[in-house]
């Protein structure tokens, strides 16, 4: 029996899904609550409750978007396009919320951004089982989970860089841009170099 050894380059370009979810929830929880304090003039508890809503999301929508991905079939995989649609959906609304006027619009974004994430989140995480034997699938989330660390650094030092944490600060647009920058690079890393089908039929 040949010996097994975890492909790093592999699961390393997988993870550039983790990457873009971590680095989108970094910057989720960096400004959401404060756009909706100094612009929107929301109290605390409010903004709170806001913050909870993705939680409630998680609950309900990602057992649904994961299962449905189970059953997805396509020339691209079964996750494939899940992370495609879902990191294109969230951008574009992730950029409108930076610019939304007023609290039922931003509101609605949000929604919209939420539902978005919650597509993919699912089907991100499922691929690297998939391409990975069972020995090798705790060394292969190590790197998973490194890969999603890498992603939440990166944008802690934009948060730096763009002065978030500016006391009244109101406008996080350029901030928001430079994240869906990110976002989009390793999205195109992963759809350029993942061969999700070839892969698990690999693994199989």
């Amino acid at each position: 029996r040949p010996s097994m050894k975890l492909n790093y380059k592999r699961i390393i370009l997988v993870g550039f899904a983790f990457f873009l979810i971590s680095a989108f929830w970094q910057a989720y929880d960096t400004i959401v609550p404060l756009i909706l304090v100094n612009k929107f003039d929301m109290d605390q508890t409010g903004s709170g409750g806001i913050m909870a809503l993705d939680n409630v999301f998680a609950v309900i929508l990602l057992p649904i978007f994961g299962r449905l991905s189970d059953k997805t079939s396509t020339r691209y995989g079964r996750r494939t396009p899940y992370i495609l649609f879902g990191t294109l959906a969230a951008a574009v609304f992730f950029v409108l919320l930076g610019f939304a006027p007023s609290l039922p619009l931003f509101i609605a974004l949000l929604l919209g951004c939420l539902l978005a994430m919650a597509t993919f989140r699912s089907p991100a995480v499922a691929l690297m089982p998939d391409v990975t034997v069972k020995p090798l699938r705790s060394k292969g989330n190590a790197v998973i989970n490194l890969m999603g660390t890498a992603g939440g650094i990166i944008i802690l030092l934009f948060a730096t860089v763009f002065k978030t944490s500016t006391p009244g600060k109101t406008d996080f647009s350029a901030y928001i841009i430079a994240v869906v920058g990110v976002m989009l690079a390793a999205l195109v890393v992963f759809l350029l170099t993942v061969k999700e089908p070839k892969w698990a039929t690999e693994m199989e």
